[in-house]
């Protein structure tokens, strides 16, 4: 886990052991979940996508007030979507296959190939630069060996 990550969810937990919030779900035998509601239960997707459509709105929204004809806006995107960006900042870091692959949890690395690993233009890009980057090594090793 990313250490900044670790600290926003420990400052979470601590935040809801001050509030009195307490998880009081079980699902598969797990509980003592971060992510849970004011009443202890988890959160629902659907409910996590309407704030993110709030936070995108009001980004958005405060773009305008600044320019009439704003450069940068948020584009709409879901809780889901944000699962495939991160797996595609894993790869764009060269984290290993199999590491993404145990991180999403999935039981068959062609889910996180396939459907995941999105490549991007400046992950194609750092490829070839060190593909082009070997075979010149490889081409001086051959003509000056």
């Amino acid at each position: 886990m990313l250490d900044f990550v670790k600290e926003a969810l420990q400052m979470e937990k601590e935040f809801q052991e001050q509030n009195g919030i307490e998880c009081s779900v079980v699902i598969d035998g797990h509980t003592d979940f971060i992510f849970v509601n004011r009443f202890g239960n988890t959160q629902h997707q659907g409910t996590l996508n309407k704030a993110l459509k709030r936070i995108i709105r009001d980004c958005n929204d405060a773009e305008f007030l600044k320019d009439e004809n704003p450069e940068v806006l948020l584009p709409p995107f879901s809780c889901h979507t944000l699962r495939h960006t991160f797996t595609t900042r894993m790869c764009e870091a060269g984290v290993n296959v199999k590491v993404i692959q145990d991180t999403l949890g999935h039981e068959d690395i062609t889910t996180t190939l396939n459907i995941y690993a999105d490549v991007t233009r400046e992950l194609k890009m750092a490829a070839f630069e060190g593909l082009d980057s070997y075979f010149k090594n490889e081409y001086n090793i051959a003509c000056v060996g």
